[in-house]
């Protein structure tokens, strides 16, 4: 029960644009009691076949250096967006909020 409400919460967070990981779980964390770990939560992104990973933002670490965390978005979002994407196909948001597609998996 408790992964059906961070669906829906997700979904309901992820429809007016793509977000990552960490503001998904920052989300998460800060409107629900209980919250949620990452790995739940990577674990509820990557299994939910309306939610989509549509690519990877560059995050820097003091200690690590850098790494990825994925963007995700919903099928709705991207259908009425992006209506020529490809399952795996990055989608490319620049600071203003517009975007383009990446190339195509091959």
């Amino acid at each position: 029960m408790k992964t059906v409400r961070i669906r829906e919460k997700i979904k309901k967070f992820l429809g007016d644009r793509p977000r990552n990981t960490a503001e998904i779980l920052e989300h998460i964390n800060s409107t629900m009691r209980h919250g949620t770990t990452s790995q739940q939560l990577g674990n509820v992104l990557s299994k939910d076949k309306d939610i989509v990973k549509v690519g990877y933002i560059k995050r820097s670490g003091i200690l690590s250096g850098g790494y990825d965390i994925c963007e995700w978005a919903t099928r709705t979002w991207v259908a009425d967006h992006c209506p020529e994407w490809t399952e795996g196909q990055p989608i490319i948001l620049n600071e203003e909020g517009d975007f383009t597609l990446g190339p195509r998996p091959e």
